[in-house]
């Protein structure tokens, strides 16, 4: 059992290596090609959740309470001073980003966008009517949390970046402190540094993600919700899926897997709480105040992705080894250019509604398995363990086949992968030569 525990501890750190050379290394700097870039990042992406549950199956989770060493009682002083060195010097870098990189609808419309929903919202106007800027008119499809914290940047009046970097930065603290909780003190070490490297690696290789979309608030409510999904509080679980949900869209075929899972496992009333606490949030800050004052605006702002997609597999590169090829799709990530290419009699709408359909076939067929797996398999592994790898598989799958793959929404995988690493090292595994267990116990449950 120790050396599956080294063996795979050494695997968790090599797929995340490999799936960030992947984002920010080996297609910039010409080493892999589109093709086998793309594949990299997704394999170490999947792979991660498979040893996630590698490791985990079979064994016996124990519940350890031990007299803390005089190592361990040094890095709870030393490694959140560090962290805490780390979170500054990344703002330092977030205020030279933001002093230099302008809001800029001419480069970016995501945050203007989010702009103008939040100054209709304090004038007390309806903030889902069209918009129009920079010469055209769109139907705004930002659920509810995506926009609505930008509301407090928009009425104290400073930079709406910092709303992004702060969530950001309040799901690293949570990961940390409890991360602190691991006995292995190695990996103590390692997600402080893993959770500020990995921010730093977007403001070195693609400043744009921080300077022009919130993707990294989106990768803090992610972040979240995998802390969440180690606790025993339903009311925390629905208070982060609906962070999830009411922002981005790429959970919601995952969700069914979550409650089945709780539910054949017997912690039917957390999902009860879960599935309340959701619905509730959902009701008061997007249904009634939004939604019920015009319904169609989910159809009409879906529809807009049908455009959004066709001008980015029309939008060619002017330059470099991809030149005369839509800079969206090859830029390293997502499997989109193998559509594009290999389906080039058919016209361009043709080619991403096939993509499409396998996107959505093959996101609820993982899901499916998954599943199934875990119906035969469910007494031989923890159920929060196979919901945090379920989740990073399903994600996995999800962003590689989707149709549009914008660099920045890779962020979000790379870090509920560091969020799984953190979290999966509170649980502590019997090893051959330990006592046989008496129950299935847990390290650390909340």
């Amino acid at each position: 059992m120790k050396k599956k525990i080294i063996i795979t501890n050494i695997l968790f750190v090599l797929f995340i290596v490999l799936e960030n050379a992947s984002l920010f290394y080996f297609f910039k700097a010409e080493i892999l090609t589109q093709g086998k870039n793309a594949w990299c990042l997704f394999l170490s992406s999947i792979l991660f959740g498979v040893t996630l549950l590698y490791k985990f199956y079979g064994a016996s989770i124990i519940n350890e309470v031990k007299k803390a060493s005089i190592a361990t009682r040094i890095s709870y002083v030393v490694l959140p001073l560090s962290f805490i060195g780390g979170l500054y010097w990344l703002f330092t870098l977030y205020l030279d980003l933001f002093t230099r990189l302008g809001i800029d609808p001419s480069y970016s419309d995501i945050i203007p966008t989010i702009q103008v929903l939040s100054r209709r919202l304090l004038a007390g106007e309806y903030p889902y009517n069209v918009i129009s800027m920079c010469g055209y008119t769109q139907q705004v499809t930002y659920l509810s949390m995506h926009w609505l914290p930008y509301s407090i940047a928009e009425f104290y009046k400073f930079d709406p970046r910092w709303v992004s970097s702060s969530i950001w930065a309040l799901a690293s603290i949570l990961l940390f402190v409890r991360s602190l909780k691991s006995p292995n003190i190695y990996i103590r070490c390692l997600v402080p540094v893993f959770l500020v490297a990995g921010n730093s690696l977007i403001y070195y290789n693609t400043s744009g993600i921080l300077g022009l979309t919130i993707e990294i608030m989106i990768a803090g409510y992610y972040m979240m919700m995998v802390s969440g999904l180690n606790q025993k509080n339903g009311i925390i679980q629905g208070l982060f899926i609906s962070l999830c949900l009411l922002s981005r869209y790429s959970l919601v075929l995952w969700l069914p897997l979550y409650a089945y899972v709780l539910f054949i496992s017997g912690h039917r009333k957390q999902l009860y709480y879960s599935v309340a606490t959701v619905l509730t949030i959902a009701t008061v800050t997007y249904i009634i105040p939004f939604l019920s004052k015009d319904w169609s605006i989910l159809y009409r702002g879906y529809k807009t992705y049908d455009s959004g997609a066709i001008f980015e597999w029309t939008r060619m590169q002017d330059r470099g080894i991809n030149k005369d090829k839509p800079l969206m799709l090859f830029s390293g990530t997502g499997y989109a250019y193998f559509f594009y290419t290999r389906l080039e009699s058919m016209d361009v709408l043709s080619r991403i509604k096939i993509m499409q359909k396998v996107h959505l076939f093959c996101s609820i067929g993982i899901t499916v398995a998954m599943g199934i797996w875990y119906w035969y398999k469910r007494t031989k592994i923890d159920y929060r363990i196979f919901l945090m790898a379920s989740f990073k598989i399903y994600l996995s799958v999800f962003l590689f086949l989707i149709h549009v793959p914008y660099e920045y929404l890779m962020i979000t995988g790379n870090f509920v992968t560091l969020a799984i690493f953190a979290e999966q090292a509170r649980y502590k595994l019997r090893l051959n030569n330990e006592e046989e267990p008496l129950a299935n116990e847990v390290l650390i449950t909340q």
